[in-house]
């Protein structure tokens, strides 16, 4: 019984690779086809982001 579990376990994990290899696989072939032109938008939506937090930490009220 308990190797059947083993079995089991070991089974899902692999399948559990198997999607995630797809979806890595899926992402960056969307990111290669796109030519990276979102790139720097999306930094520049982070970088505003963390200004925020750090705007939000020096402010001198206690």
């Amino acid at each position: 019984m308990l190797s059947a579990l083993s079995a089991l376990r070991r089974d899902e994990s692999g399948q559990a690779m198997a999607e995630y290899a797809i979806v890595v696989a899926a992402i960056m072939g969307v990111m290669v086809g796109v030519g990276f032109t979102f790139m720097p938008d999306f930094i520049n939506a982070l970088q505003r982001y963390y200004d925020g937090f750090y705007i939000m930490l020096n402010l001198p009220i206690p």
